[in-house]
C-alpha cells in the first residue's frame, strides 16, 4: 500500500508519497488542476494507494478530482490535527510529510465527506444565507442614510410601499440618488431570493426527511433543508448526546479532583447547525405558539434566564430531530 499527504492551496498542492516503510517515493509541488493531478498520480494505483488532504476552503474541488480517478481519499480536520497546528517549523512540504506519516500509522482525525447530494444541498442553503446577510446589509444602509439626514420612514419595514415613498418624496437630488441606488440593489436582493426561495421549496417537497420536519410546526422548508444539509446521514451519529455535540448544544465540563464544573456551550462545533436550532427555538417558543417547547421554555427561564433557557430549547429540538430522523416518524407520532 501507498500513502500520500497534499498539503492543499488555493493555487497549488504539495504532495509527498511514501511505501508502507516510510520510503519517500515521490514528492512534488504543482498547480492546482486535473491534469497536474493525473501526472503526479500516474504511477500510483488507486487500489493500492491512500491519500488525505486537509479540509481547507477548496478541499471539495480537488476531492471530486481524486474522487473521479477512484482514489480512496481521507479528509483531515486540521483543529485536530496537532502534529501540524503545534509545529515550530512548518513549511508545505513538512506539512504534506506530517500527513502522510499520519495516514501511514492511521491516526488521521477524519472529517466527514457528505456525498455529492448533501454538498450541493449545503451549497444552495449557504447561498440563500449568503444573501438574506446582503440585503440585510442594504436595508441597514438604507436606514443609515435616512437618519443621517433626519428624514423619518413611516413604515417599519422597507417594502413595496416604503421604497415607493422614498422615490416619490424625497427631492433632495444628492440623497435621493443614493437611496435610489440602494433600492435597486434592494429589489434585485429581493428577486435573487424569491427565485432561489422558489427552488428550496421544490426540493423540500421532494425530500422525505424535510417533509417529516416540516411536521414540526414552526419549521418551514428553509429550516428543514437547512438541519438536512448541515446534519447528513443521521445514521452516522450513534446517540441523540453525538448529534447534541456535533451542534455545540452542550455546555463544556471542568474537572479536578470531585469538583465538577459545567461552562458555556463547547465552541468546537458546527456553527450552521447550532444556527439553525438556536434561531428555530426562537420561533418556536413565541407567545401564539402553544407546544411543549413553549411549555419548557417558560419554566426554565425563570430559573435560569432567557439564554440558557434557549440553549435548552434548542438542544430539546435537536434530541427530537434525531428521533424524527431515525425512526423516521413525524412529529405527532414521536
Amino acid at each position: 500500500m501507498n500513502y500520500i499527504g497534499m498539503d492543499i492551496h488555493k493555487q497549488f498542492t504539495v504532495a509527498v508519497a511514501k511505501d508502507r516503510d516510510g520510503n519517500k517515493l515521490a514528492e512534488e509541488k504543482f498547480d492546482n488542476n486535473k491534469n497536474n493531478f493525473k501526472m503526479f498520480l500516474k504511477d500510483f494505483v488507486p487500489e493500492e494507494t491512500e491519500i488525505v488532504i486537509e479540509s481547507t476552503s477548496i478541499w471539495e474541488y480537488i476531492f471530486e478530482i481524486l474522487e473521479e480517478m477512484r482514489y480512496k481519499v481521507k479528509l483531515a480536520n486540521p483543529t485536530k490535527t496537532r502534529a501540524i497546528a503545534e509545529a515550530r517549523i512548518k513549511t508545505d512540504s513538512i506539512d504534506a510529510n506530517t500527513l502522510c506519516d499520519l495516514l501511514r500509522a492511521n491516526l488521521v482525525a477524519e472529517s466527514y465527506i457528505p456525498p455529492k447530494e448533501i454538498r450541493n444541498l449545503r451549497d444552495i442553503m449557504r447561498q440563500r444565507k449568503s444573501i438574506v446577510k446582503g440585503r440585510t446589509q442594504i436595508k441597514n444602509r438604507i436606514h443609515a442614510v435616512l437618519l443621517m439626514n433626519g428624514i423619518k420612514l413611516p413604515y417599519t419595514t422597507l417594502g413595496k410601499t416604503a421604497m415607493k415613498w422614498i422615490i416619490d418624496e424625497i427631492n433632495v437630488t444628492t440623497i435621493k440618488s443614493i437611496l435610489v441606488s440602494y433600492i435597486n440593489l434592494l429589489e434585485q436582493y429581493n428577486f435573487e431570493l424569491e427565485k432561489l426561495e422558489e427552488r428550496i421549496n421544490e426540493i423540500a417537497m421532494q425530500n422525505n426527511e424535510a417533509k417529516l420536519l416540516m411536521t414540526i410546526h414552526g419549521i418551514a422548508s428553509v429550516r428543514a433543508l437547512e438541519i438536512i444539509a448541515e446534519i447528513g446521514d443521521i445514521k452516522r451519529f450513534e446517540s441523540y448526546e453525538k448529534l447534541c455535540s456535533y451542534a455545540g448544544l452542550v455546555p463544556g465540563i471542568k474537572q479536578s479532583g470531585t469538583k465538577l464544573v459545567f461552562g458555556r456551550l463547547i465552541k468546537q462545533a458546527n456553527r450552521n447547525l447550532k444556527y439553525v436550532f438556536i434561531e428555530t427555538s426562537w420561533t418556536l417558543i413565541k407567545p401564539k405558539e402553544d407546544n411543549k417547547f413553549r411549555e419548557f421554555y417558560l419554566k426554565l427561564s425563570k430559573k435560569k434566564g432567557k439564554q440558557k433557557a434557549i440553549c435548552a430549547v434548542a438542544r430539546k429540538l435537536c434530541c427530537v430531530v434525531y428521533a424524527m430522523l431515525t425512526k423516521n416518524q413525524e412529529f405527532m407520532l414521536l
